[in-house]
């Protein structure tokens, strides 16, 4: 498809923000990020650059090299190994141990920080779910993006936490570190069936377009209508485990609701623009 070169003008001063992530074909970012930048009128596109794992190292050296390149929106399966590359990292970073967007400063360092946490939790609060101590939270995933909205769950109050994990060493490492987070909370280590919670959430890849489209993340049999299921991946919009949630009555949050309301923070830090922040699409 030809783009319209008039409404996505491109000039030799134009910032590029790849962002990265394997696979690639799901991502709603740069459509999304686009629209906040031109609804900005600020000279800048985001791209997608589908880097595997195992070249994410070499990927960034070659990013640096590039003056064009604010830097980047990081996603699965990159989030973790980001820290690792990252030399300034920020609050949330440090504490989480994970990044998802990177800038590179005027020496083409590496700045990180995470945004998925508290993004994900103004998304709850946005679709009018009270997020607090009453709050009775299941969660499947241990990963970067897991990490970051267990850690913001904690931060804003939710004192009653389950993590599930296929592999459960993961799930168990993450449970230790969120029990020396928040020591007063209950925090246990949970199989894949949902029992006496009021949200679910899926922090995984499971139902994500492509191969893993038709997989479950957990059980929802035992719940009731009162239960919220809600879920970081955006495509497609509604994934399976939203589309059982919704046959049985249950309120659904679906994973735009994340992206729409971290995407001006994303924005603000990788171009260092703090006012970016306060667009609203």
């Amino acid at each position: 498809m030809i783009n319209n070169i008039e409404a996505m003008p491109i000039s030799g001063n134009t910032k590029i923000i790849p962002i990265l992530a394997d696979p690639i074909a799901h991502v709603e970012t740069p459509r999304i990020m686009n629209m906040l930048l031109r609804k900005a009128n600020y000279d800048a596109v985001c791209v997608p650059f589908q880097v595997a794992a195992g070249n994410l190292g070499q990927c960034i050296a070659s990013l640096r090299l590039i003056p064009t390149i604010a830097g980047a929106v990081v996603t699965v399966p990159h989030k973790m190994s980001m820290s690792e590359l990252t030399h300034v990292k920020g609050a949330q970073a440090k504490i989480i141990g994970a990044v998802n967007a990177i800038r590179f400063d005027s020496q083409r360092q590496v700045h990180g920080e995470m945004f998925d946490g508290k993004g994900f939790v103004q998304g709850l609060i946005n679709s009018d779910i009270n997020v607090g101590a009453d709050l009775r939270v299941f969660m499947a995933g241990a990963g970067g993006v897991a990490r970051g909205i267990a850690f913001a769950l904690l931060e804003q109050g939710v004192k009653t936490l389950r993590i599930y994990n296929r592999t459960q060493a993961t799930a168990e490492e993450l449970v230790l570190a969120l029990q020396a987070y928040a020591p007063d909370a209950d925090i246990q280590y949970a199989n894949a069936n949902a029992v006496d919670v009021d949200l679910c959430i899926n922090a995984t890849s499971a139902g994500m377009l492509g191969a893993l489209q038709n997989i479950l993340p957990f059980n929802i049999d035992a719940l009731d209508q009162k239960t919220c299921v809600a879920d970081v991946v955006m495509n497609p919009p509604k994934t399976q485990i939203l589309l059982k949630a919704e046959a049985k009555g249950m309120k659904i949050v679906p994973g735009q609701e994340m992206l729409l309301a971290q995407i001006g923070q994303l924005a603000a830090f990788i171009l260092d623009e703090p006012e970016l922040a306060l667009i609203r699409l």
